[in-house]
């Protein structure tokens, strides 16, 4: 089977950081298929830029400023290639991402999710970041780990199966996506860097704790009936033990729900026990 890879960029308001982005396409060793880049109603130069750098593989698609979720699913409606591949538009791939990716693909002989490590760049210090996550079935891993990045590469089809990204989570978004996927495919984890994760305050969703622990929440609460199917009650307690201590960090208003959550579950597992001690 021939592969495809269409390269989806959602941009708002990055003149800063695209060209850097796109131009990392470019440069890759094995071009992709097509760059689709969705911009979300930018009100600088953002595409300006995009479209004057002379990329013979892009294509610019506008839109209202409906978040980076829907731009994602706005560019995978118009994919032509047979697997996606997501870049924010303030990270950039090492030459090497494409390269890896279909030698593998083409290697394994099967339909699969490649994804690989990076490296996290914050105040121009670069750090390797060995993503969560091993080659094979992540479904149970999935459900008690946040899992790995926007970078997948994954089959177009699946994507619509699984009924595209949830455009109501504002982060974690990528655990929502693989966790849907990993029932559906397995996943190869390349254990090498494959792009760079630049780290910074501003628009990056994921820098604010806060945003995190709803986006955190708002997955638990999705997948609450699978994470205890898989990993029982202490499967979701643990999840509240994440949060309750993220809520702790940055002295969220939310601690008082999580933490009658917490006492829930423990009174659920002390019930529990008793019955199992009355037996």
């Amino acid at each position: 089977m021939q592969i495809q890879i269409s390269v989806i960029i959602p941009a708002y308001n990055r003149e800063a950081t695209i060209e850097r982005c796109i131009r990392s396409v470019m440069n890759q060793v094995v071009r992709p298929f097509e760059v689709i880049m969705i911009d979300d109603g930018s009100v600088d130069r953002t595409i300006e830029l995009a479209e004057n750098m002379g990329c013979d593989m892009l294509r610019v698609i506008r839109q209202n400023h409906k978040g980076a979720q829907a731009a994602r699913n706005l560019g995978i409606l118009n994919a032509k290639g047979n697997y996606i591949t997501f870049l924010d538009s303030d990270d950039e791939w090492l030459p090497q991402m494409l390269e890896r990716v279909v030698e593998i693909l083409s290697g394994v002989g099967k339909r699969c999710v490649i994804y690989g490590d990076c490296f996290t760049c914050r105040d121009k210090q670069k750090r390797l970041w060995r993503l969560p996550g091993y080659s094979g079935n992540l479904y149970r891993f999935l459900l008690l780990h946040p899992g790995p990045t926007i970078s997948m590469v994954v089959p177009r089809d699946i994507l619509l199966k699984i009924g595209l990204l949830d455009e109501q989570i504002t982060a974690y978004q990528e655990w929502d996506m693989a966790i849907r996927i990993s029932r559906e495919l397995e996943f190869i984890h390349i254990r090498e860097p494959l792009f760079i994760y630049h780290i910074h305050d501003g628009g990056n969703i994921s820098g604010s704790l806060d945003k995190n622990i709803k986006g955190y929440a708002r997955i638990v609460r999705k997948f609450h009936g699978e994470i205890i199917a898989e990993h029982g009650l202490e499967g979701l307690y643990s999840h509240y033990q994440v949060l309750f201590g993220n809520c702790l960090e940055c002295k969220s208003r939310q601690i008082a729900v999580v933490g009658f959550q917490m006492l829930c579950i423990q009174i659920l597992l002390r019930i529990r026990c008793w019955v199992i001690k009355r037996r």
